[in-house]
């Protein structure tokens, strides 16, 4: 693997603890594309991507994710026996038939609580997602893991936070006027 790569995958995830909360493990939120590139590729999920990460992961999928490799029949066999491997995760669609990309903008609406990384080949998803502030994405490329750089949106919350301050809590700022003392008027 290659250190710029890493360097990369660090410089993200990175950007991710810091403005938005993200915490080791990381929970991977991984649909049937993915798994079809990667059957493909014959890259092995849970290895490379903790590789890829540097550190501990959960990965995980949802019902409808399996459902809708399920009905698409046989010729995807393969990457429904790798996605069923995983933990899955409720996502409140076990009643009523939504496909993988519905499910996923629906998990993770209302800034990403459960703070998931996607893992998607779907464009139009990633595409969605990328209006989405807070949302890292994970696709592979000719058998090869990237990280997605930080949209503008989440870039543009992560600076607009800064200038807010609100990245200090009021401890941190009371000791900072401590530290700097009074200031004087001119």
């Amino acid at each position: 693997m290659k250190v710029k790569r890493l360097k990369h995958s660090k410089r993200v995830l990175s950007f991710y603890e810091k403005n938005f909360g993200f915490r080791k493990p990381y929970n991977i939120l991984l649909d049937g594309t993915f798994c079809m590139a990667a059957l493909k590729g014959k890259v092995d999920i849970l290895v490379q991507v903790s590789k890829y990460l540097g550190g501990e992961i959960q990965i995980l999928t949802t019902h409808c994710a399996l459902r809708e490799l399920f009905q698409l029949g046989p010729q995807v066999s393969g990457a429904h026996k790798i996605l069923n491997k995983f933990k899955r995760h409720k996502c409140g669609h076990e009643n009523a038939a939504v496909d993988a990309a519905e499910c996923f903008k629906h998990m993770v609406e209302e800034n990403n609580p459960q703070h998931y990384i996607i893992a998607s080949q779907d464009v139009d998803l990633r595409k969605h997602l990328r209006a989405c502030t807070g949302i890292p994405q994970l696709y592979l490329s000719s058998c090869t893991l990237y990280l997605e750089s930080p949209s503008y949106e989440s870039r543009g919350r992560a600076e607009e936070a800064f200038q807010n301050d609100d990245l200090l809590t009021t401890f941190e700022k009371e000791t900072l006027k401590k530290l700097n003392g009074p200031e004087e008027k001119k």
